[in-house]
């Protein structure tokens, strides 16, 4: 980017003004309070926008009241000129981006032609000011070093201030020596307290033991829950073994086809292959020879004839034995491997009783999420609707009783009212005066009884005997009325209590049955989006939808599993189509091999030993025939030649098992096909190195068999945590009853509430803590990374400002050293300030050096050399004038020596009067 045009409308004391910037090297001046830093926040405010509310930054509303805002026009390298146009009141103070081209646009687009320039990146790394080279004298050496460095890596110092302000609020909250961190007066205050603890618990024997068994507890716990972390990061790996076990197959494959030890140096191999190609010459030189002979053997076997006429194509052939050996050793690992899928697969399906017919399984993450909610809410809902149709169950039983029993007590009622209306038509008796009738009986019958005895008159005792009983009788009746009056009005009010109880049991009733009607409209709700998942997915509906996110994961494993399947059976079949493509090469000499009901590997093999038979009968019977001495000369000349090139070839390959040519051509053969196998096989290995033990063998049932017992063992850890942490809760509560007692309980209150305080703290002091170690994480990989082209850079620079008298800037042991002319080397403390400022200027402009392909962004500095004499002016004005060939610098300065230089190079200069004017 640079800048060519300023217009600005209204912005701090100017208003209609226009700056034109005509070099890549450009001087505003102007005395103090001038406008030369109204000029920069205009540039910065126009590019990124008006200053927040919250921002703390001097207000540039323009003072007479004009329009709040302006344009920038600069030249992009991708965009060409570029306008931009910015007013506070206009468009809620979104700019307006205008191209050559005619193509318009707003923030979104400007930040886009603007990328990765933003306005962090402009204030601390294109923006040079007075305040950063003041604050160079404030540090210590250690400190001023870091600064350096970070300032050349990054652009600016916000790195070192950021990790200056974590270290100052970590060692406010704790120093291991200090007393004033609010940590360290916490620990004394806790350890305070945890000596008062063990006072009081020293006199509970049985408190220490159930304390040291949740101690016990809460270690046994946190082992279980890592062993159940252990176990769930080792189904990770057996996942990634089940889902890369193709892969491991292939390597396995690879291996046992191919194995390093055979693999020989590539000229080696060529030595080899050169004198193979001698012997075959010397082969076909006796063939020729012993066949121009042929009409002088005495018998000839058709089958030689056969084998004579179709020698290039067995020789053909016989190459591919190597092809269809290899490819019928894969055809036998790729059937071992559907196997192996096949037995997980029943294993899958015996374990979880699941039907043959899988469904397919293609959840999205939101659905998977929703039906989890729903599965809950399911579950919930279910729970909810047994516990209280269990309890109107039991309320419809409890009411039937009540019925039966109010209707027992309404037929006791009716026979008393029936009862007690016959007595009312009956004449009622007085008890009281039954009782005077009763007694004047008795007193007759005793009247008689002496009448009787007197007279002595037997009949007499007749009227004796009734009177008596008449007497007696009405006495024992008389309180029976009072009686039943009594029992009635019991039975009545017990009618009512019964009565009013079969209310409450109908209202409880009631209640019940509304809200199991609401259960079930819910669940009806559920249904309908149920019924949707189990039509999409194929679920069934007779399952709830816990089990069916349970089984998603099997059903996502046999999916795999039979897409693997299908993968080998086509595999399978490709190979055989090969297979069968070799076979049918033979079959032209089914009449002299037999082929019938042999693989293809068998089949070439008899082919191969057809052709073995036929180049022995060609070295026996056609030596036995041959009486012609110079062909037998020639013919020994060249066997023994054979012998000799066998011999060679044999030796150059140097392996036990070679002993034949037949076996060297094979491990030729071998060796070519094993420069693509071993660099596969090579992939294979990275790719499954950190998943499997490449020096054992497996195999997908044993891997399956495995997760399963994981998923067991986890559900095991599961139980035994839960069985803990009971057992803890437990002991708990009876330690909390034991601290009833008062002491214990403050105690226990006050640890709990320092721990609680000192863990907040402790917090805060971590996230510091890893927010330092970051900065300087970040700081090392900067280092690591562009510390060797920053250091060149940086000495380049800083040679040129101090005019050669330091000619080197290094780092060593960690350390930043400079290096004169003399070759002495000096530390950075050692340095006057206006060569410390020189050096901190090198590492900026470096920075900005290194990176102008990224950002392409002018330069802005403010009256950055305050520390500078005259000729450190010269020097870094020279710098800047080299510097601009390829980064814009724009300079802000109320200093008559800038200004000189500038004239004197015939450099731009802009003059800003105190008013803003021009």
């Amino acid at each position: 980017m640079k800048l060519l045009q300023l217009k600005i409308d209204g912005f701090g004391k100017f208003n209609n003004q226009v700056f034109d910037i005509y070099s890549d090297n450009q001087l505003f001046f102007g005395e103090n309070e001038a406008g030369k830093s109204t000029i920069y926040q205009f540039i910065r405010t126009i590019l990124f926008g008006f200053p927040k509310k919250r921002e703390i930054i001097r207000d540039f509303t323009p003072v007479n009241g004009a329009i709040y805002g302006g344009k920038v026009i600069f030249e992009d390298k991708v965009y060409g000129k570029v306008t931009v146009e910015r007013f506070k009141e206009k468009n809620k103070g979104q700019a307006l981006v205008t191209l050559e081209n005619g193509q318009s646009g707003n923030d979104l687009f400007l930040e886009k032609v603007l990328a990765p320039l933003t306005k962090e990146s402009f204030d601390q790394v294109f923006s040079f000011q007075q305040e950063q080279l003041a604050d160079l004298t404030q540090l210590n050496e250690v400190r001023l070093q870091h600064l350096l460095l970070t300032v050349g890596l990054t652009g600016s110092e916000r790195l070192t201030k950021m990790n200056d302000t974590f270290m100052k609020e970590r060692q406010k909250l704790f120093k291991p020596s200090g007393r004033v961190p609010e940590i360290n007066q916490k620990l004394r205050q806790l350890k305070k307290v945890e000596q008062q603890i063990e006072l009081v618990e020293s006199q509970e024997a049985t408190y220490q033991e159930k304390n040291t068994r949740m101690s016990k507890l809460t270690n046994l716990v946190e082992t279980a829950e890592k062993e159940k972390d252990y176990q769930s990061e080792l189904e990770k790996t057996v996942l990634e073994q089940q889902k890369r076990f193709p892969m491991y197959i292939e390597w396995e494959s690879l291996s046992r086809e191919f194995s390093e030890s055979d693999n020989s140096a590539i000229s080696k191999i060529e030595e080899i292959k050169q004198e193979v190609r001698n012997y075959r010459f010397l082969l076909d030189k006796e063939k020729e020879l012993l066949e121009s002979q042929g009409e002088q053997l005495e018998t000839q076997s058709p089958a030689y004839h056969f084998y004579i006429e179709n020698q290039q194509i067995f020789d053909d052939l016989l190459d591919d034995q190597l092809a269809v050996e290899s490819m019928t050793e894969r055809r036998q690992l790729l059937e071992e491997q559907l196997l192996d899928y096949q037995e997980s697969k029943e294993t899958l399906y015996k374990k979880y009783r699941l039907s043959k017919e899988i469904v397919t399984i293609d959840l999205s993450d939101d659905v998977e999420d929703e039906m989890m909610i729903l599965a809950k809410e399911e579950e919930e809902l279910i729970r909810e609707k047994v516990v209280l149709s269990n309890e109107k169950s039991r309320l419809v039983i409890r009411q039937k009783d009540m019925n039966y029993a109010l209707t027992t007590v309404e037929n006791q009622l009716s026979t008393k009212v029936v009862d007690s209306a016959k007595s009312d038509n009956k004449k009622e008796i007085d008890p009281l005066t039954q009782r005077m009738f009763s007694g004047l009986s008795i007193a007759v019958s005793l009247l008689f009884l002496i009448m009787a005895v007197v007279l002595g008159k037997n009949w007499i005792y007749l009227p004796v005997v009734i009177l008596f009983g008449v007497g007696v009788f009405g006495f024992l009746t008389a309180g029976k009325k009072k009686n039943s009056i009594t029992t009635s009005e019991e039975v009545r009010d017990d009618y009512l209590l019964q009565l009013s109880e079969s209310d409450e049991v109908e209202h409880s009733l009631h209640e019940l049955e509304n809200k199991l009607v609401g259960i079930e409209t819910r669940l009806a709700s559920l249904q309908t989006k149920k019924q949707n998942w189990a039509e999409i997915y194929g679920f069934s509906m007779k399952e709830t939808m816990t089990l069916w996110l349970s089984r998603i994961p099997i059903y996502i494993q046999l999916q795999t599993i039979q897409e693997k399947e299908l993968e080998m059976t086509k595999n399978l079949a490709e190979i055989d189509r090969v297979l069968g493509s070799y076979s049918d090469l033979l079959a032209f000499s089914k009449q002299w091999i037999p082929l019938e009901n042999r693989t293809t590997k068998e089949s070439f093999q008899a082919m191969k030993q057809f052709v073995d038979e036929q180049k022995t009968y060609l070295n026996e019977k056609a030596l036995s025939s041959n009486t012609q001495q110079n062909f037998q000369s020639q013919l020994n000349s060249l066997r023994k030649k054979l012998t000799e090139s066998k011999h060679i070839i044999l030796s150059l390959i140097d392996l036990p098992q070679i002993t034949s040519i037949d076996e060297a051509m094979f491990w030729i053969k071998k060796q070519e096909m094993s420069k693509v196998s071993q660099s596969r096989k090579e992939d294979l290995g990275l790719s499954i190195e950190s998943y499997f033990d490449l020096s054992k063998k497996y195999k997908l049932v044993e891997i399956n068999q495995h997760l399963i017992r994981i998923k067991n063992k986890e559900d095991e850890l599961s139980e035994t945590i839960s069985r803990y942490q009971d057992e803890f809760q437990t002991l708990k509560y009876e330690l909390s009853q034991m601290e009833k007692n008062g002491s214990l309980d403050v105690l226990y209150q006050q640890r709990e509430n320092q721990l609680s305080v000192i863990r907040d703290l402790s917090d805060q002091w971590i996230s510091y803590k890893i927010a330092e170690e970051l900065t300087q994480d970040v700081f090392q990989y900067l280092s690591d990374q562009q510390l060797p082209a920053l250091l060149a850079t940086v000495t380049s620079y800083f040679k040129i400002l101090t005019d050669g008298a330091y000619i080197k800037v290094l780092v060593t042991n960690g350390q930043l050293y400079v290096r004169d002319k003399e070759q002495k080397r000096w530390s950075i403390i050692q340095l006057s300030t206006g060569t410390k400022d020189q050096l901190y200027m090198a590492f900026r402009l470096a920075f900005v050096h290194l990176h102008t392909e990224d950002y392409n962004t002018p330069v802005m500095i403010d009256d950055g050399w305050l520390h500078f004499d005259t000729k450190r002016k010269l020097t870094l004005f020279r710098l800047l004038s080299g510097f601009s060939k390829h980064t814009q610098v724009i300079c802000l300065s109320s200093d008559q020596a800038v200004k000189a230089y500038f004239e004197a190079h015939d450099l731009s200069i802009v003059t800003i009067g105190r008013d803003g004017s021009v």
